[in-house]
C-alpha cells in the first residue's frame, strides 16, 4: 500500500508538472505540434490537395498531424473525440477515467467532420450522413482509411456515442452492472481479456472472477507475457481456464466444447475485433478479403483505387504483422508520405522499410493490469511490475497514457515524447540491440484493440 502512495504521489507531484512545464516551454520557443512543418511550395500557395482521413484512432490522427500544414485535410468520424482504448477498460470499474483516456478531435489545422460515412469510392469520394439526416457525396484528392475495428459494446464506441458526455453514459451504466454483480466471467485470453480481467481484480478482489481462454494468454506476444499475466491473475483469487474453447456463449453462462458449463451473473465477450470495413463494401468489395479486411499493397494503395490508401486494423498487408496502436501509426508513416509522393510524381514508399528502416517493425505493446501495474513488451524483451515489484513500471504506464492522450490533442510534449520513442525503438530494432520474438502461440482474438 506505501508503494502505491508513492508511486502516485510521485506522479502527481513530479511527473505530471514536470510534463506540462515541458509542454509549455516546447510551444514558447516555437516548435510546432507535429515537429514537421515542410514550406509550401508555390502552387499550394492559393490551392491545396485536399485529403479525406477516414477515422479519428492511432493512425487516422498520426496522418492528421504529418499532413494537416501543407494539404486541406478532412478528419471524418462519427465522434468528435479520440479515446484511448488500451486504457478504456478501467471504466468497466472507474467510469470517471473516461474524461483522462480521451481527448476532442483536432480541428486547429485541419477541418472536422462529425458524420457517418456510407461509402467509398475508387476515386475516393465520400458518400455520407450528417447528424440532421441529410446525405451528401464529397469529393476528395486523397482518401486514407483507418476505420479501425469493430468489438463488442461497450468497449468501442459505438454511432449512438457521437459525444463524451453519451459515451459517459455508456460507462455509467457499463459499471453498475458490473458493481451488481457477484460473479464474473471473462471470455477471451487476448490482451483485452487479461485487461479486462485485472481490472475487475483489483476494484473488486471479493467478486468470483473467471478467464476463459481458447488457448494461452496474449498468443499473439512472447510465451513470457503470458505467464506473467496468468500468474499475476492467479495471486489475486481469479481462476484462468486456459486450452478452453467455447461452444455456446449467453449473457450468464459459457458452456464450453468439452461440456462444462461455466455460470455467472454477467458474461463479458472479449474474443476479438473485425475489421470496420462495412462502408467499404459497396463499391472497394473487390479490394476486401475473406475476413472482410481491407487489401493493400507495399505502398499501402488500395488495388483499383490510386488514390485511397489503408491503415491500422481495418487492412491486411503481406507483412501480417500484429494489430497494435504501434503499428497503425507505423502504416500513417507510410501512407502520409505516399499523399506527399504521389502529389509530386515521385516513386511511392514502401511498408514498413520506409517506415522504420529495415525489413520488420519494432513489435511494442503494453499489457495494463489494474491502475498500477503492467507488462511491457518490446520485441523479445519484457518487464513487468507494479507498485511493490516494480515501482518505475508503475509510472511508465501511467507516463505511456498521458502522452499517448496528449499526442492525441496535439500537445508538443506528447508528439516529441512519441517521436523520440518510434526512433529509438526503430534503432534498437533494426541493429538487432533487442531483436524481435519468435512466433509465438497462435494468435487469439483477432485484430487488437488499437483503433476507433
Amino acid at each position: 500500500m506505501f508503494s502505491v502512495v508513492v508511486v502516485v504521489v510521485l506522479r502527481e507531484l513530479i511527473a505530471r508538472p514536470l510534463l506540462n512545464l515541458a509542454d509549455l516551454l516546447l510551444v514558447l520557443i516555437g516548435v510546432p505540434a507535429d515537429f514537421a512543418r515542410r514550406r509550401l511550395r508555390p502552387e499550394q500557395l492559393t490551392t491545396k490537395p485536399t485529403v479525406a482521413i477516414v477515422g479519428g484512432g492511432f493512425s487516422g490522427l498520426w496522418a492528421q498531424r504529418a499532413l494537416s500544414d501543407d494539404y486541406d485535410v478532412t478528419l471524418v468520424d462519427f465522434k468528435d473525440y479520440f479515446e484511448y482504448t488500451p486504457g478504456i477498460l478501467r471504466c468497466f470499474v472507474e467510469p470517471k477515467a473516461l474524461r483522462s483516456l480521451t481527448a476532442a478531435l483536432p480541428r486547429r489545422r485541419n477541418k472536422l467532420l462529425r458524420c457517418e460515412v456510407l461509402d467509398v469510392s475508387p476515386s475516393g469520394t465520400l458518400r455520407v450522413r450528417h447528424a440532421d439526416g441529410n446525405e451528401a457525396s464529397l469529393d476528395f484528392d486523397y482518401t486514407l482509411i483507418g476505420t479501425g475495428s469493430l468489438y463488442p459494446g461497450p468497449i468501442k464506441a459505438t454511432a449512438a456515442e457521437p459525444t463524451l458526455e453519451e459515451r459517459q453514459r455508456t460507462w455509467d451504466a457499463a459499471a453498475h452492472r458490473l458493481e451488481q454483480a457477484q460473479s464474473v466471467i471473462v471470455l477471451g485470453g487476448g490482451p483485452v481479456g487479461v485487461e479486462l480481467a485485472a481490472e475487475i481484480a483489483v476494484k473488486h478482489p471479493k467478486k468470483t472472477l473467471t478467464l476463459v481462454a481458447r488457448s494461452g494468454l496474449c498468443g499473439t506476444m512472447p510465451p513470457r507475457v503470458g505467464s506473467l499475466c496468468e500468474a499475476w491473475l492467479l495471486r489475486r483469487g481469479a481462476t484462468v481456464l486456459l486450452h478452453a474453447p467455447a461452444a455456446e456463449v449467453s449473457t450468464s453462462s459459457v458452456v464450453l466444447k468439452d461440456g462444462r458449463v461455466l455460470e455467472a451473473d454477467v458474461v463479458y465477450e472479449c474474443m476479438g475485433g473485425v475489421p470496420n470495413s462495412a462502408t467499404l463494401e459497396p463499391h472497394l468489395s473487390t479490394a476486401l478479403d475473406g475476413r472482410k479486411r481491407l487489401v493493400v499493397g507495399d505502398a499501402l494503395r488500395v488495388a483499383g483505387a490510386p488514390r485511397v490508401y489503408g491503415m491500422g486494423d481495418v487492412m491486411t498487408h503481406p507483412s501480417n504483422e500484429a494489430k497494435l496502436g504501434h503499428t497503425a501509426e507505423l502504416n500513417a508513416h507510410v501512407a502520409a508520405a505516399n499523399v506527399r509522393r504521389q502529389a509530386d510524381g515521385l516513386e511511392l514508399a514502401k511498408y514498413p522499410q520506409d517506415a522504420v528502416g529495415g525489413p520488420k517493425s519494432p513489435q511494442i505493446f503494453a499489457v495494463s493490469l489494474g491502475p498500477y501495474a503492467c507488462i511491457v513488451s518490446f520485441n523479445s524483451l519484457v518487464v513487468g511490475g507494479g507498485p511493490v515489484s516494480n515501482p518505475a513500471m508503475a509510472l511508465l504506464k501511467w507516463v505511456l497514457e498521458w502522452t499517448q492522450v496528449a499526442k492525441a490533442a496535439e500537445r508538443p510534449i506528447g508528439v516529441l515524447f512519441w517521436k523520440i520513442s518510434d526512433a529509438v525503438s526503430n534503432v534498437l530494432t533494426n541493429r538487432g540491440w533487442i531483436p524481435l520474438p519468435t512466433k509465438g502461440e497462435k494468435k487469439e482474438g483477432g485484430a487488437l484493440r488499437t483503433e476507433q
